[in-house]
């Protein structure tokens, strides 16, 4: 992957973010799917006490199904999962590094878990931290993740893998000071002839257009992001054959996300299934 930091460019990142959450609270994006099981929506501040409470919820018959993370103003970073009832173990954990967190992937490869979700969020100029999400099914899924530093790069990268029967299954997108954002990307294997589509848009609008079309032609949205290329936001999106009810809201904070999810559980039977910052 290719970096290129420097001072001026974190300078002006960090006055950006700062001005930003002084502006108004942390928005989110959602996609709510059919599901019986309960979900839960934990936020903690500080990575020790998420850790503690991840505890909690295990011994109470909850695994953890999505991890995000961000940070306003001088506050203490904050950590929000979603929690959903099942029997299975689960386990989250942290990297500093790239290569630690590989180390760490082979490590729970290893003791039988297979990834679910990733997260990774830029510190400085020159550290980051990388987040994964386990499960431990009776048959462990194949899995890879890579860490791609362009649109290029993902699109080659997800066409090579669709060869080999591994279908993008997250996309996490790692917004860098410098404004040239990097992609960690999972991808699971797959024998099932299911297809997987990876969606870049300039604008919000082509990416509500893009979502229409996918569903009428029976192919729903199961996982967003957005993301900065200098002054600009773009969309990245993944989409999956299926046909089901669902629901996605976008730019909202965490109370109106969870609201948004009372109510369609109570309407439509969709739970919050994916999370993302915006």
């Amino acid at each position: 992957m290719h970096t290129n930091y420097s001072m001026n460019h974190i300078s002006f990142w960090v006055l950006c973010t700062l001005f930003t959450s002084a502006l108004s609270a942390q928005q989110f994006s959602a996609i709510y799917q059919p599901s019986d099981a309960e979900v839960r929506v934990v936020t903690k501040q500080g990575w020790e006490t998420f850790l503690a409470h991840h505890e909690t919820q295990r011994a109470a018959g909850f695994r953890l199904t999505d991890l995000e993370t961000y940070k306003e103003g001088g506050d203490e970073r904050s950590f929000v999962g979603i929690y959903t009832e099942s029997p299975l173990p689960d386990s989250v954990g942290m990297a500093t590094s790239w290569s630690g967190f590989i180390k760490l992937k082979r490590k729970m490869v290893k003791s039988g878990y297979t990834m679910v979700d990733v997260a990774a969020v830029v510190l400085n100029e020159s550290d980051a931290n990388f987040f994964g999400v386990w499960v431990k099914e009776a048959t462990p899924t194949i899995h890879k993740v890579w860490l791609l530093d362009s649109r290029e790069t993902i699109l080659k990268k997800t066409q090579d893998m669709a060869k080999s029967r591994f279908k993008i299954k997250r996309v996490h997108v790692l917004d860098v000071p410098n404004g040239e954002p990097s992609f960690v990307v999972l991808y699971h294997f797959s024998p099932v002839d299911r297809y997987n589509f990876l969606f870049f848009a300039d604008e919000i609008e082509d990416f509500h257009r893009e979502q229409k079309e996918r569903k009428q032609s029976k192919v729903e949205l199961i996982d967003f992001d957005r993301f900065r290329e200098g002054n600009e936001t773009h969309y990245v999106a993944i989409f999956q054959d299926g046909e089901y009810d669902s629901a996605f809201a976008t730019a909202l904070p965490i109370a109106e996300i969870e609201a948004t999810g009372d109510k369609l559980k109570k309407e439509r039977g969709l739970k919050l299934a994916n999370l993302s910052v915006d």
